[in-house]
């Protein structure tokens, strides 16, 4: 192989490994995260939990995708992000009459969900749901996470174990409500992701979902 070949070859390799590395380091990272947010719960968790999101989606921020590409009708992406939204609450209030008749812990563990409110004003809620935690989430669990494990193992296989992380770092948690909450929300997000290969449209149906579901109508 000549050197005109071997170097582009080796450069290629080079830039493989180093987003391996990457990669499985902001995993690691998301799941001390999110133990130190919700298993080790030293800071107020409205301060613990968007500085954690803060941290990941900056780092797997890729400046040279843009989050909303110039062909993009973002008010089609809007509605589907709408759409999902209200089927993803439907799906929450059904699964909580189901889940309160098989658990008995269940309606004890959403309610120490929604006690995370008390620590902070309700306009402070929303704009870190808004402003923060909602894209953020987004940006690191679809568009690094999840569009790069489609990209080693297919669109399927990719989807389901993206959502099988989104869920496994909330077992920090203990509560297997949230846990289970947050791997149909990963699943449902995941697949309009990558239907629609889009960050506004997941980006806006978490911040719906999340506002109606903690702030305007609670689902307890």
């Amino acid at each position: 192989m000549s050197n005109n070949i071997k170097k582009p070859v080796a450069n290629i390799r080079k830039s493989v490994s180093s987003d391996n590395r990457k990669f499985y380091a902001l995993i690691i990272l998301a799941f001390i995260l999110w133990f130190v947010s919700f298993g080790l719960r030293w800071f107020n968790f409205w301060v613990s939990m968007p500085t954690s999101v803060a941290i990941i989606a900056l780092l797997a921020w890729d400046s040279s995708k843009p989050l909303i590409p110039a062909q993009e009708r973002l008010w089609q992406e809007a509605l589907w992000g709408l759409g999902c939204a209200a089927f993803l609450y439907l799906t929450f209030f059904i699964g909580n009459q189901v889940a309160g008749l098989l658990f008995d812990f269940a309606p004890a563990q959403v309610k120490s969900i929604y006690a995370l409110q008390e620590q902070v004003p309700t306009w402070l809620i929303v704009l870190i749901l808004i402003f923060v935690t909602s894209p953020g989430e987004e940006i690191f669990w679809r568009g690094f996470v999840q569009r790069n494990l489609t990209a080693r193992l297919g669109n399927i296989k990719g989807w389901l174990l993206a959502a099988i992380l989104y869920a496994a770092v909330h077992i920090a948690s203990l509560n297997f409500i949230l846990v289970m909450a947050a791997l149909v929300a990963g699943l449902i997000w995941g697949l309009l992701f990558m239907y629609r290969k889009s960050l506004s449209a997941v980006i806006i149906s978490h911040i719906v979902w999340v506002i109606l579901v903690f702030i305007i109508a609670p689902i307890t």
